[in-house]
């Protein structure tokens, strides 16, 4: 039988859920009508909403309803999106969701009864300390050429997928740093898995192992500035580390911000026309959970000849991918699912590509677009910088 200790810390809130229906009621965008939760639009029960949650929560703190392998995989399937949250909090009520499913997803791990895909994943990265099994000295190829100091007081936070799977956007991030005459560090083989998805799928001993050290490793570094180019990376430096740590001794900045930035000072600039059509996905943790939404706009209607058109749901009421959660991982199946539902709105702007600024988010949609036979192109926004400034990565 599986405790509920973790999910006792959040009773208040669950409680506090007057089951008004807003974080499942149907929005009107422009004469269409879409529901705000991507796992009950696929679903379409009311226990995957997220006042249908509420309700477990509720009764599984009553003792009415217990953990049966049905309802483990049923608290799993939710991307953490926000989204539930964002309408939930702009409502003038405070029932932070994601929070309550991971404190439940904590008690089923904490009782030895995590879905069998993500054991597999968390001992990959008890072993080799990121989420593809790679030998640590994979993950330093990508700046095999770039000789990149390993202390400096602005560090490059490469994260798993870039590092392993997208090199070209962290060479990207390099080469546009370097032409505003910065040299950032990279810790190599000591940057470990920062630690976001194990806090996300119930993980809480490993997260915080992975933590510490990262802390620790960047301190000795004498860095004052974090840029990463990954969202997921993004909030869990920014916002899940301070929860383990405390204030932390230098500020986490994303690529967009910091580009941005950049431009505005006139310290870079754009020198080749991008005669594309282009659309921009906002990925969760940095848009719903960081509130990121200004700068990758700016930059993408900064460069010459882009056209820029935006998504019907966009910044806040944006869609997921449909990777969020764990759900690409334990169910790919429904990932897929969500994910062709924003590629159809894509498609729907004529748009020739989409840009992301989340290597996990990108990874989803190619995926699925590979899927389903679609031509649509998807872009870390790195590398369309890269290349609007004429640079080599």
């Amino acid at each position: 039988m599986i405790k509920n200790k973790n999910l006792k810390k959040w009773k208040n809130e669950v409680y506090s859920c007057v089951n008004c229906g807003l974080c499942r009621e149907q929005i009107d965008y422009k004469s269409e009508t879409y529901g705000i939760c991507p796992v009950w639009e696929v679903y379409g029960f009311d226990s995957y909403t997220g006042r249908g949650r509420i309700n477990i929560a509720q009764s599984l703190l009553e003792g009415r309803l217990e953990y049966t392998p049905r309802l483990i995989e049923h608290v799993y399937k939710c991307l953490l999106c926000g989204d539930c949250k964002e309408h939930c909090f702009s409502r003038g009520l405070h029932i932070d969701l994601p929070e309550i499913v991971k404190a439940m997803r904590r008690d089923i791990v904490d009782d030895g009864f995590e879905l069998d895909s993500l054991k597999k994943v968390d001992s990959k990265i008890r072993k080799t300390h990121n989420v593809f099994a790679e030998s640590s000295s994979e993950g330093t190829k990508w700046d095999v050429d770039l000789d990149l100091p390993k202390k400096g007081s602005i560090l490059y936070w490469s994260g798993c997928y870039n590092k392993f799977k997208y090199p070209k956007t962290s060479r990207s991030v390099v080469a546009i740093l370097r032409e505003a005459n910065i040299n950032p560090a990279y810790l190599g083989e000591e940057e470990w898995c920062c630690g976001g998805p194990q806090d996300t799928n119930g993980q809480k001993i490993l997260s915080e192992e992975l933590i510490k050290h990262n802390v620790e490793i960047v301190k000795a570094s004498g860095t004052k500035i974090i840029i990463t180019s990954c969202a997921g990376c993004y909030h869990s430096l920014k916002s899940n580390w301070p929860k383990v740590i405390g204030e932390l001794p230098f500020k986490v900045v994303h690529i967009s911000e910091f580009v941005a930035d950049l431009l505005t000072r006139g310290k870079i600039r754009f020198k080749k026309p991008i005669d594309r059509k282009i659309t921009y996905h906002d990925p969760c943790h940095l848009g719903r959970y960081e509130g990121v939404y200004h700068p990758p706009r700016d930059i993408l209607k900064a460069i010459p000849k882009l056209q820029f058109v935006e998504m019907l749901r966009n910044r806040e009421n944006a869609w997921c991918c449909g990777g969020g959660g764990a759900t690409a991982v334990a169910f790919p199946e429904l990932s897929s699912e969500i994910a062709k539902i924003r590629i159809d709105e894509a498609n729907s702007t004529k748009a020739n590509a989409i840009v992301t600024a989340c290597p996990f988010c990108k990874n989803v949609l190619i995926n699925t677009i590979r899927k389903i036979g679609n031509d649509m192109e998807v872009y870390d926004l790195p590398v369309l910088i890269a290349e609007a400034m004429e640079l080599e990565a």
